[in-house]
């Protein structure tokens, strides 16, 4: 029961990074979001995602999923 609570309650910040994608779990805001840029913040620190042709394939109320051509990953 702990386990499937834990997995229905997480509320740990994840990125997963892959070739042609982003995906980032439980972030507080989209910041900025455009072809070229795309920044997301959780808590105190920010996530910048530079490419080109990037769109956020799937965004739900904890997760986006970012994909395009990534260039850059940044965390302030």
């Amino acid at each position: 029961m702990n386990r499937l609570n834990n997995y229905l309650y997480d509320r740990e910040y994840k990125i997963i990074i892959k070739e042609n994608y982003v995906n980032i779990v439980n972030y507080d805001e989209i910041v900025d979001f455009s072809l070229n840029k795309i920044s997301v913040k959780y808590k105190n620190k920010k996530i910048i995602i530079e490419g080109n042709n990037l769109t956020i394939s799937k965004m739900v109320t904890d997760e986006v999923l970012v994909t395009g051509n990534i260039s850059n990953i940044r965390i302030n």
